[in-house]
């Protein structure tokens, strides 16, 4: 089949849903474009805290929310795409431990996880956390899971899908026209493209495009704040989910934490609470001094409505499906999966 003759593609956003996407769908054979909102302005995967999980923390109330199979399918599809070049290497897999307020809730948190979480007592711990100073009497040890530098695990889908005949436009899709003669126009920023088929992996954005064809979509933003530190004495190799802080360590920034922001509480009020984090940090692993805060970005997860999770083709509109989930860097993989075999075939 020569290139004119393929099924073009459009995957409206370039985070980590969309370039999953983009990669699948060349590896099926399509003639694939991913738009991209604006070059200066990193999608939200690029400020998400990077912990690829699939059991929850014991720290945070159970959410009926999580569909902890498509999790675990997901972590599974992750290790099979990331074996090859340029995505071997770009994952850690040292699993996560976490712990509630009580020894009993965290009991509790394993036992509904399943087999891949187990509790550990303070002696092992020991021997995954040795630089911490208090241990607490139980933890949960999640060791199927891992941790990613979120715009890393993104660029490199898009390498690969660029590797593989993908290209990319700099462009804000702001609307979406079906064409008399088949297909759709995308237009947006003075540009304008001709496809067959569409992939909508915008985010927030998704429901403002899904109404101008006839559906209505929602996918609530939910605000979130990643913050960066140094601490030379503090020895880590995996996420660290409790109460009081949720950090990992990171070859690029040294430490990265995650924190929950109030909506409508100010970036003031959003750094007092990183800053009480770091200081929980200090008391848990006996640090000589403070962590040194570097950068806070605050960034909205796109969460849908419902389980959290939306894969679906538009019934107003055929050939297109729109795709929104949080976690979105875990579920990257495996919902490419889906939403490629929604696409259909040519």
């Amino acid at each position: 089949m020569v290139r004119e003759s393929m099924m073009r593609v459009a995957v409206v956003g370039s985070g980590a849903l969309g370039a999953a996407v983009a990669d699948e769908l060349v590896r099926r054979g399509l003639s694939v474009v991913v738009c991209t909102a604006e070059e200066s302005r990193p999608p939200v995967t690029d400020v998400a805290f990077g912990w690829l999980n699939s059991h929850g923390s014991a720290a945070e109330p159970p959410s009926g929310a999580r569909d902890r199979d498509e999790l675990a399918r997901s972590l599974g599809v992750l290790r099979n795409v990331t074996a090859t070049p340029p995505l071997r290497g770009v994952i850690t897999w040292n699993g996560a431990v976490s712990w509630a307020s009580t020894a009993a809730a965290t009991a509790r948190f394993a036992e509904q996880s399943g087999s891949g979480v187990a509790t550990v007592e303070a002696e092992a711990l020991r021997q995954i956390l040795p630089g911490l100073r208090v241990a607490p009497p139980v933890v949960a040890h999640a060791s199927d899971e891992g941790m990613v530098e979120p715009d890393d695990l993104r660029r490199a889908f898009l390498a690969r899908a660029r590797a593989g005949g993908a290209t990319e436009v700099a462009i804000r899709v702001d609307r979406i026209r079906a064409r008399r003669a088949g297909g759709y126009e995308l237009q947006g920023t003075g540009a304008a493209l001709v496809v067959d088929r569409i992939v909508l992996a915008c985010g927030t954005g998704l429901p403002a495009l899904a109404e101008q064809l006839g559906e209505h979509i929602e996918v609530p933003g939910v605000p979130a704040a990643r913050f960066t530190f140094t601490a030379p004495e503090l020895r880590l190799d995996r996420v660290v989910s409790t109460p009081a802080f949720e950090i990992r360590p990171s070859a690029r920034h040294g430490f990265v934490g995650a924190e929950d922001v109030v909506p409508g509480e100010t970036e003031a009020a959003t750094r007092a609470r990183v800053r009480a984090s770091l200081s929980a940090v200090r008391e848990a692993f006996g640090l000589p001094q403070e962590p040194v805060l570097g950068d806070v970005a605050i960034g909205v997860r796109p969460i849908p409505a419902g389980d959290g999770v939306l894969c679906a083709p538009l019934a107003s509109a055929p050939g297109i499906v729109a795709l929104a989930a949080h976690p979105g860097v875990t579920l990257a993989a495996s919902l490419a999966l889906r939403a490629a075999e929604q696409l259909g075939n040519p």
